[in-house]
């Protein structure tokens, strides 16, 4: 893009249009290590992930998990000593978060067709596409499966694998430690006096 730019812009303009592209990798990158250090925070406060103790521990003077900011910018730093990872990653990151969105709505439709368990109603939500709901949420989940193949798909094949053999160690996990455990979110937040 980049190249592009610089190719067709005068100097000074593709300077800036570079700034632009540096500051928004900078605000994007750091809002995934916040995103990432307040999941690991959420986890560890609920005893839902190894080394709970430690990673749930808020700073009295800042009041922020710094255990978990610090593991996590440390674990993407040494994530990125490996040249295939970004890719890998960039890839990993895009399914993922495909995923996340894809897998509330997908237990919305079978709890809505279910009749039982949690879904949204006119009611409980804040907004409704109404008669339309179901045929957009079942586009959106047809979505979520062409981006997942397509991300997995050689010469990606790398994302594939790394992806499976990351969903076997986390179900092994859970399997073997955290389920006794992990009992969901708590009723309250606590934080040091």
């Amino acid at each position: 893009m980049l190249y592009i730019v610089d190719s067709n812009l005068p100097r000074a303009a593709s300077n800036l249009i570079a700034i632009v592209i540096g500051g928004a990798m900078w605000l994007c990158g750091s809002s995934s290590i916040s995103s990432m250090a307040r999941m690991w925070y959420a986890f560890a406060r609920d005893d839902g992930m190894p080394g709970a103790r430690w990673i749930r521990h808020v700073n009295i003077k800042w009041g922020s998990p710094v255990t978990s900011i610090v593991l996590t910018s440390l674990l993407c730093v040494l994530i990125s000593l490996y040249a295939a990872a970004f890719t890998v990653l960039t890839s990993i990151s895009t399914i993922t978060l495909y995923l996340a969105y894809g897998i509330p709505i997908y237990l919305n439709l079978r709890n809505r067709a279910r009749g039982r368990g949690e879904f949204t109603t006119r009611q409980t939500a804040a907004w409704c596409l109404g008669r339309w709901g179901p045929a957009v949420a079942c586009v959106a989940l047809v979505w979520v499966a062409v981006i997942t193949l397509i991300f997995s798909l050689p010469p990606n094949e790398l994302v594939l694998w790394t992806m499976l053999a990351l969903g076997v160690v986390l179900v092994a996990y859970w399997l073997g430690s955290a389920r006794a455990r992990f009992r969901g979110p708590g009723s309250g937040l606590h934080l040091p006096h």
